[in-house]
């Protein structure tokens, strides 16, 4: 019988609670309704558990997360205790398993057991986890995400200023800082640390449990674990939000701003005021690492945008939304045209409103939005959106902000493309200018993140690892290219990629992607024209391209029969095109090149 339940109520339930007992309930409702379950997939991943304590009621709490954040995780229990004995073992389970993800876990006893000298065992600890990266790295080619360590509830040295260095509670904060330093963009951190100091020490850990089966986390603190763990995963395989999309009265301010009026709603002064705009800076925090921010507002336009403007006190202002949706709509009707003005399918946005009917009835009309509804007094409103696994993502980088301004200059595109007599006439008067360069160093994270996020414009939807990408890039048979992106209205960065394995005298495209940024502008040309040359220059006379429909990627589906390319086969879901070399141009006259330096 199918459950009542929809995904939205569902990823509600279990992110807005750390209950154990809740989160066994929801996993039993899920599991036994196969339809509910699917729909909350995005993507699938595989995920090893190396452990030197027992984890197996943690990998089930962290496949319920990962229902959470979109992912089915395919989990691999092996026994704990035998980190380097699983690693070096050519015959362990998990090297058919091909796993994407190994996670990595230890216990202070770890850190602490064999020698009393504090720099030797920061020393030795640091050096036995990097090798547990370095053997996972080498043997494996997937990505590492270590737990950092926890330091006992209990440490009668740390209580003595006297001998504090020689603490197990030093040891511990000393070698999570130096595998910090060491793991650099090459291992995922899950900040175990600070998670037990949020919850506290005493709860983290139940040594009843310790003692009788070498559960190292307590059961009711589970769930918390799990989901920063699959908030890491997420913003990986890019299943995590893109856009946060809030309400204004009573969530960005205190009042109704068409009753009270701009200095009735302003946050000037006064604990509810502070609440207010503490959340307000941690969407600017979140808008800085490249989250989107829009508004959804049952409200009249223009107060709402003048509201933003001009109500004391503020600390986002109109320039940091990507979109402003004021009227009477249902807010379902208004998040559509947001995500529709965004390029971004509804499964990108987080709802956040202080409404219960307007939360209920975005969760009913669209289960696949993220939907958070406020608790009752705003010193709680940040605490309700920050650490949510849905919207975790990487430290900030320059491509972050980058992002967040290519948001809004969409919007003055689009206003350009409303009053242009005809498509071509948009295009030049955007008046673009792109970069087509090889992957390089310093431009493969960015094309790793791409590869691993890109649904609706990549032709293969082929998910390689960064590892797999690094082997690509620079050898004699692959063609790498990243496109970058400008127009009248600011810079995109990095909106494309494309990989082609050349085998004389075919050039396959393995890879073709776009950012959902710069759809529709035939930016692909740019790319596909600038593989052509490089693979007529490496001696082949055809390049082929594949296309395999994913059930997000059909707006693809056409691409190479526009580009000139005409189908060869099919074989199964897989369509092969090809391009003979020369016959025609792959360019475009609506985008210049930006010349060399």
């Amino acid at each position: 019988m199918s459950s009542p339940l929809d995904p939205a109520s569902v990823r509600s339930s279990l992110l807005s609670t750390d209950d154990p007992s809740t989160w066994r309930r929801f996993a039993g409702v899920v599991a036994g309704d196969p339809a509910l379950r699917a729909a909350m997939i995005r993507r699938e991943a595989r995920v090893v558990s190396l452990s030197s304590h027992s984890n197996g009621l943690f990998d089930t709490a962290l496949a319920t997360a990962g229902l959470c954040v979109g992912l089915d995780l395919h989990i691999l229990q092996t026994p704990f205790g035998q980190l380097e004995q699983q690693l070096l073992d050519r015959s362990s389970d998990f090297l058919d398993h091909r796993p994407d993800f190994v996670i990595l876990s230890g216990t202070v006893e770890d850190l602490v057991q064999g020698t009393p000298d504090p720099d030797q065992a920061v020393d030795e600890a640091v050096r036995r986890w990097s090798r547990l990266w370095w053997l996972t790295a080498e043997r494996l080619r997937c990505r590492v995400v270590q737990h950092l360590f926890v330091p006992p509830a209990h440490d009668d040295l740390a209580a003595d200023p006297r001998t504090w260095s020689r603490s197990a509670t030093a040891v511990v904060t000393r070698t999570n800082q130096a595998l910090r330093d060491r793991a650099g963009d090459d291992v995922l951190i899950v900040d175990s640390e600070r998670l037990a100091a949020e919850v506290g020490l005493r709860n983290w850990r139940d040594d009843r449990y310790w003692h009788l089966m070498r559960q190292a986390v307590s059961i009711d603190v589970l769930p918390v674990l799990a989901k920063a763990t699959a908030g890491v995963l997420a913003a990986e395989l890019g299943t995590t939000r893109r856009c946060v999309v809030v309400d204004l009265d009573n969530t960005l301010w205190d009042g109704v701003l068409a009753d009270d009026g701009f200095a009735g709603v302003g946050l000037a002064s006064g604990a509810r005021a502070e609440g207010f705009r503490r959340f307000q800076e941690h969407l600017l925090w979140l808008h800085k690492r490249g989250v989107a921010l829009a508004v959804a507002s049952k409200n009249d336009p223009e107060l709402a945008v003048r509201g933003l403007a001009e109500v004391p006190g503020m600390v986002l202002g109109p320039e940091h939304f990507a979109a402003v949706v004021a009227d009477w709509r249902p807010k379902s009707e208004q998040l559509v045209e947001i995500a529709e003005s965004l390029r971004l399918p509804l499964d990108s946005l987080v709802f956040v409103d202080d409404n219960p009917a307007e939360c209920a009835q975005v969760g009913w009309a669209h289960p696949e939005v993220d939907v958070v509804l406020l608790p009752r007094h705003p010193a709680d409103y940040t605490a309700a959106l920050a650490g949510r696994p849905t919207l975790a993502g990487a430290p900030v980088s320059p491509a972050d902000s980058l992002r967040a301004a290519s948001y809004r200059a969409l919007a003055a595109a689009d206003r350009l493309r409303d009053h242009a007599p005809s498509l071509e006439e948009f295009l030049d008067q955007l008046r673009m200018v792109s970069r087509v360069r090889p992957v390089d160093g310093e431009s493969l994270p960015r094309v790793a993140r791409l590869v691993q996020k890109t649904n609706q414009f990549n032709a293969t939807t082929r998910r390689h690892s960064p590892a797999e990408l690094e082997d690509r890039v620079g050898a004699p048979d692959w063609i790498c290219l990243t496109l970058e992106l400008s127009d009248r209205f600011g810079r995109h960065g990095i909106v494309g990629a494309l990989l082609a394995h050349t085998t004389p005298p075919v050039a396959e495209i393995d890879t073709l992607l776009l950012s959902c940024r710069v759809i529709g502008r035939t930016a692909e040309r740019r790319l596909v024209a600038e593989a052509a040359e490089l693979a007529a220059r490496a001696g082949c006379t055809t390049l082929r391209g594949l296309y395999t429909p994913s059930g997000r990627n059909d707006l693809v589906r056409d691409l190479y029969p526009r580009l000139g390319f005409h189908e060869v086969r099919r074989s199964g879901h897989l369509v092969v095109y090809d391009h003979h070399l020369g016959s025609t141009s792959l360019d475009t006259p609506h985008i210049t090149e930006e010349p060399d330096a």
